[in-house]
């Protein structure tokens, strides 16, 4: 009888190629194949690192991010010194908000790779979660320093400059990203957010068309493109883009709270007001929410609903300033001139410069009210 062949140990070139095939899978989104190739590759050499490493990164591209930490954990236990193992080690505490440990992880990739751009731009993210804005601003500064074209590195600085106000800079920063990467979404959209503070309405919406035109299910841009539309007194145009955001993104809670406001400002109150109550469902409990029905409820003169919201609205933040100069005017149409002033007072004790209408309501009200005496 025949012996039977026993399998050699697969070579060197052998496992190289599992790992060009598993890579490749991994790349194409093939999630399930490359697992099964780096795991066939570890089951015969378990301490080969790029598998070890590479299981690690598609644990965190498929959100399972303590999965993650504990398998490029096991690379640094090998190789303690693993500049890029810390630097997505990093990425995995940072997606499970553990920052201080993730910044010490990408301070540890630095301080073996002090060139690393990528670990450089994630410490800046880091640091913007911790609130530490100047140096994060310095952290993506020394990224551009090492990669003078690391657009990703610009579009960052530029969130910060625009967190600290630095309208102008914070520009600057995205036309550079956009120079470094025409086709970078993000920057166009970031870009259009700092021209929408700045009101240069029409070069913001130009920004965010750029935005769509390169990525059209874009929620946000065109929301916020409908923002901008507002601005504009556009309100049809402003509807169409919340519409298409919403047809994106039925649970988009902002679109679906502005969408309302382009309808109220239409008078089509009925369809305004469905709009909030889709939001209510959202966002049952934001004080805005029922403050917004309430105006809503008020256009349609339906008062006492409109003062129950305000009520409810108090009851989630005591001192609303737009609900309590809003319920003023209800209380106005009421005929209830007492409580009106109360609310307008209550107002300006919570901000004394709230807005120069309550004190014009404030001294209608109280004319009307010597007329009666």
């Amino acid at each position: 009888m025949p012996e039977l062949s026993v399998p050699s140990q697969p070579t060197a070139i052998t496992i190289t190629s599992w790992l060009i095939e598993a890579f490749a899978q991994h790349q194409a989104g093939q999630w399930a194949e490359a697992e099964r190739l780096y795991q066939k590759i570890l089951s015969v050499q378990p301490d080969h690192l790029d598998s070890l490493h590479l299981l690690g990164v598609l644990a965190y591209e498929r959100g399972e991010f303590a999965r993650a930490l504990d398998q490029i954990g096991l690379i640094l236990a090998k190789d303690p010194d693993n500049s890029l193992a810390l630097n997505h080690r990093g990425l995995a505490l940072t997606a499970l908000k553990r920052f201080d440990d993730a910044l010490a992880s990408y301070d540890r990739a630095l301080a073996v790779q002090p060139d690393y751009a990528e670990a450089l731009l994630n410490r800046g993210d880091v640091l913007v979660e911790l609130k530490r804005l100047d140096q994060a601003l310095a952290s993506f500064d020394r990224a551009l320093e090492v990669r003078r074209d690391y657009a990703d590195a610009f579009c960052h600085r530029g969130v910060v400059l625009q967190q600290m106000k630095r309208l102008d800079d914070a520009l600057v920063s995205y036309d550079r990203a956009i120079a470094a990467r025409p086709s970078y979404t993000e920057a166009f959209y970031n870009r259009g957010i700092v021209l929408h503070e700045q009101k240069r309405f029409e070069e913001a919406l130009a920004s965010y068309d750029r935005a769509l035109a390169l990525r059209p299910d874009y929620a946000e841009a065109l929301c916020n493109r409908g923002m901008v539309f507002f601005e504009l007194k556009a309100p049809e145009e402003a509807l169409a883009s919340y519409d298409r955001a919403l047809a994106l993104r039925p649970d988009f809670v902002e679109a679906q709270v502005h969408r309302g406001n382009a309808l109220r400002k239409l008078k089509r109150f009925e369809e305004a007001l469905a709009s909030c109550e889709r939001t209510l469902e959202l966002w049952p409990d934001r004080a805005a929410a029922y403050g917004n029905r309430a105006i809503v409820l008020h256009e349609l003169r339906r008062f006492a609903e409109a003062l129950a919201d305000y009520d409810r609205a108090f009851a989630i933040e005591p001192d609303y300033l737009d609900a309590l100069c809003n319920r003023g005017a209800t209380f106005y149409e009421l005929g209830r001139f007492e409580d009106a002033l109360a609310s307008y007072a209550r107002a300006i004790a919570v901000r004394p410069d709230f807005h120069w209408r309550i004190r014009t309501s404030s001294s209608t009200i109280r004319r009307i009210i010597a007329a009666r005496c």
